[in-house]
């Protein structure tokens, strides 16, 4: 196959230097950012077409330690890894480029859908410009420490405040969910705001649907690979769970000082709001907590690399490129994450379906008297 003798990259590709100044190759067209070894990022120059595989890699053995021999058989598979990722003139384009380009994508269950891919820039570039002014550690300490007091007060005043009304009226809770609904947009704006004062791009505005069912906002922050800086990465990660932690210490003071329906209410959303710092925390989820840990650890897709293992481990599906270079030590460990993944899951399956079981149960009972 021509493609792969004499491999050439599609057009539309560049090379940048991004995440802990590794090298990454961009894809313009799908928007994907690939991660290169630094040797990778050099070879990748050379792929113009005008080079076979054998020049390649006899060019590699004379700069390098490596045979003849074990520098071709490398190279095959770099070149396989790309081959496959669609990044040759002539390969097929992988259904995740495809995916990316649409208006509305499937993700995890959850369908998103572009309102704007220029607004929140527009709208926060007033705030952004003069916080760029103030040292990044103080705008970060300050924020940080708000959220943890918020989050501790809304704890305090959920477990060990003035009691809420055990009975509270149904449009209570709907409109204690319709303001926590508003607190969503108020997270991805906190993401966005630091993207903006960073100075990375922001993709686009939008809204998700959960399980194709509840409404939630959303940024495309994507574009957060371009930040060298694993600090800066981890705060854009957690700019919007911090953002809710002052949210929930100022329905707590609601809660605990007011009273009447402001109270009902805020005691409420307190439960929603803790609810959702746990989940936005938890790095067995697809979460903000996740998306932290995997930036302070400087890897990429640990989700994606974790259940291709298992699935080749489990369902004997043939081992993706560019998990076969794994060492065994990191197949271990992304097995042993990928598996507490999935048990998590089925826990919180398995809790689902006994609760709708005990509801079922509770409603015969009382229908049956």
């Amino acid at each position: 196959m021509e493609t792969l003798t004499r491999p050439k990259l599609r057009e539309g590709l560049e090379v940048i230097r991004g995440m802990d100044d590794h090298p990454l190759l961009y894809d313009a067209s799908s928007g994907i950012y690939h991660r290169l070894s630094r040797s990778a990022a050099g070879l990748v120059q050379r792929l113009d077409g005008s080079r076979s595989l054998e020049d390649i890699a006899t060019m590699m053995a004379a700069h390098g330690t490596k045979t003849p021999e074990a520098a071709r058989t490398e190279l095959d598979r770099f070149v396989q890894n790309l081959y496959d990722s669609g990044l040759l003139d002539g390969a097929p384009t992988p259904q995740r480029a495809r995916d990316t380009g649409r208006r509305g994508k499937r993700n995890q269950m959850m369908p998103r859908f572009v309102i704007s891919r220029t607004l929140l820039p527009r709208l926060l570039e007033p705030l952004a410009a003069p916080l760029r002014l103030v040292p990044g550690r103080v705008t970060a300490g300050v924020h940080l420490a708000g959220g943890v007091l918020g989050t501790v007060l809304a704890v305090w005043a959920l477990f060990a405040g003035p009691a809420p009304d055990p009975r509270p009226a149904h449009w209570t809770t709907l409109v204690a969910l319709v303001l926590f609904l508003c607190q969503i947009v108020l997270h991805e704006c906190a993401h966005a705001m630091v993207a903006q004062i960073l100075k990375v791009p922001v993709r686009g505005f939008g809204f998700a649907l959960l399980f194709y069912f509840m409404p939630l906002a959303y940024v495309d922050r994507t574009d957060a690979y371009r930040l060298r800086s694993r600090t800066s990465r981890v705060v854009l990660a957690l700019a919007g769970p911090v953002n809710d932690g002052w949210i929930a210490g100022l329905t707590a003071l609601v809660a605990t000082t007011a009273g009447g329906t402001a109270a009902s209410v805020a005691a409420t959303m307190l439960v929603f709001q803790i609810l959702s710092v746990i989940t936005n925390l938890n790095p067995l989820l697809p979460s903000d907590g996740y998306a932290a840990l995997e930036a302070g650890m400087g890897t990429v897709d640990a989700r994606g690399r974790a259940f291709g293992l298992l699935k080749h481990t489990l369902l004997r599906r043939p081992l993706p490129s560019h998990l076969a270079t794994m060492t065994p030590a990191a197949r271990r460990l992304h097995l042993a994450y990928g598996a507490l993944c999935t048990l998590y899951v089925l826990v919180l399956a398995y809790v689902a379906v006994l609760g709708t079981v005990f509801s079922y149960g509770s409603v015969q009972g009382v229908w049956g008297r």
